[in-house]
């Protein structure tokens, strides 16, 4: 009985506001209850760790964020962070003492008022601001994460999809030390400073091309504590805010995304289809009630019933049964151009998975999408060349539009589970449905 009840992943909505653990509290439990329907193939951890088949992968997760939630920093600040955790555990002691953690209570200045943020602020302005009250922040020991994972043992997984990070800091410690208005407090002697300066004014700063959606308050506190360390205990308050909207509202929206294996237009018209089925069934039994034709003609009228039916939930579901049947799905409009992409750079060994990823920033310039790249431009894919042929489509185009081969995985068991409900449902609607009309009596009209 359990698959007649079955449940994809509920839809969960984005709290308003900048990001604050706090507004997801009413959503953890309907969280929980998603990852119930959601199998441990398709897990949080399997997805960020890229071990998942397409289309969950770590890129198509990507893809969603940067395409349909328009959030995609917030999974690359996170990927960064993974990686930079297991970095700075690399480090030496002599340069973990000049990074020590960042505590709650760190001394600060009295003379730094915080002061609301504004869009035209300068980074000197930035820079300047202070914070005028101690709110919690903790280290990012391991249990910090969650109760159900460990920090450390996810950011291996995560750290492979990045690679090393060679990042340039002498523009950072020039621009530190000729510039008197930065009162950015950037010991060049602590490791990972260069890179951190520019993690800060790409996520962090007011402005930046990938700006976090953080409270005035907490973007303050966090600069506050990058001035003073670049231990990764300073992004604590960002990792937990990330990490809760990752795992408890972006992963199980994603999840359910993904089981739609046809485009909207072509839903629209599976569910068109069906109900036209579903009426051609009633014609067909009506006519054969009406007339002297043996009354058990009219069980043909169950083949539209249950063929009507089982397509209506199914596309309900955003699923489309001949798709599935074929292990096939249509293909998303961004990616079009992936083709000409790989054609362009054709991946060799090391880049034949992304998990098994091993280059350098600097390398990936050229060979991954814009949406990839830790310190590319901002998330804006308007001039990509696909938005103006997707404008131009006819809607017949857009039914009939490209399928590509999906890979049986865990996604495949959700489906499944969806197929096999409507099916059943189908049965247990059209057999009463048959009995009724086979028990009429004849109406000998012709």
């Amino acid at each position: 009985m359990s698959i007649l009840f079955y449940k994809r992943p509920s839809y969960i909505p984005r709290p308003e506001g900048p990001l604050d653990a706090t507004n997801f509290d009413a959503y953890i439990d309907k969280a929980n209850k998603c990852k119930a329907a959601i199998p441990s193939e398709l897990s949080f951890e399997r997805v960020l760790g890229n071990k998942s088949e397409p289309p969950c992968a770590l890129q198509d997760l990507m893809n969603y964020m940067v395409y349909c939630t328009h959030d995609a920093e917030n999974l690359q600040f996170y990927l960064w962070l993974a990686d930079y955790y297991q970095r700075f555990q690399k480090a030496t002691q002599a340069e973990k003492c000049l990074s020590p953690k960042w505590h709650a209570d760190e001394p600060i200045d009295s003379a730094r008022n915080i002061r609301p943020f504004s869009p035209l602020m300068t980074e000197k302005a930035l820079l300047s601001l202070g914070i005028g009250k101690e709110i919690d922040v903790s280290t990012l020991d391991s249990e910090d994460i969650s109760s159900a994972s460990d920090w450390e043992e996810q950011q291996t997984r995560y750290s492979a999809t990045l690679g090393s990070m060679d990042l340039d800091e002498t523009t950072y410690r020039e621009t530190i030390s000729t510039d008197p208005g930065l009162r950015w407090q950037a010991f060049a002697s602590q490791p990972f400073r260069g890179e951190v300066n520019r993690i800060a004014f790409h996520y962090i700063a007011p402005g930046s091309p990938r700006e976090l959606n953080l409270s005035d308050r907490d973007r303050a506190l966090v600069l506050y504590a990058l001035q003073k360390t670049t231990h990764p205990s300073a992004f604590t308050l960002v990792k937990r805010m990330l990490d809760t909207q990752l795992r408890n509202q972006t992963h199980p929206n994603f999840i359910r995304w993904s089981i739609c294996n046809g485009n909207r237009p072509r839903t629209l018209f599976l569910r068109s289809f069906a109900v036209m089925n579903i009426i051609i069934g009633f014609v067909i039994a009506i006519v054969l009630t009406l007339s002297s034709k043996n009354r058990y003609w009219r069980t043909f009228a169950a083949l539209e019933w249950w063929f009507g039916i089982t397509n209506l939930i199914a596309a309900y579901r955003g699923l489309c049964v001949l798709l599935h049947r074929r292990h096939t799905r249509n293909v998303r409009p961004w990616e079009s151009t992936d083709g000409d992409h790989r054609s362009k750079h054709p991946p060799d060994d090391e880049e034949a998975s992304l998990g098994n990823l091993a280059l350098k920033y600097e390398d990936t310039t050229t060979r991954w999408p814009v949406k990839m790249e830790i310190f590319g431009a901002a998330n804006n894919y308007s001039g990509e060349p696909w938005v103006e042929e997707e404008e131009q489509k006819s809607l017949w185009r857009r039914i009939s539009d490209r399928k590509i081969t999906v890979q049986p995985g865990g996604l495949s068991i959700i489906q499944n589970r969806i197929i096999r409900q409507a099916e059943a449902w189908a049965l247990i609607i059209t057999v009463p449905l048959t009995i009724v009309f086979v028990a009429l009596p004849k109406g000998n009209f012709y």
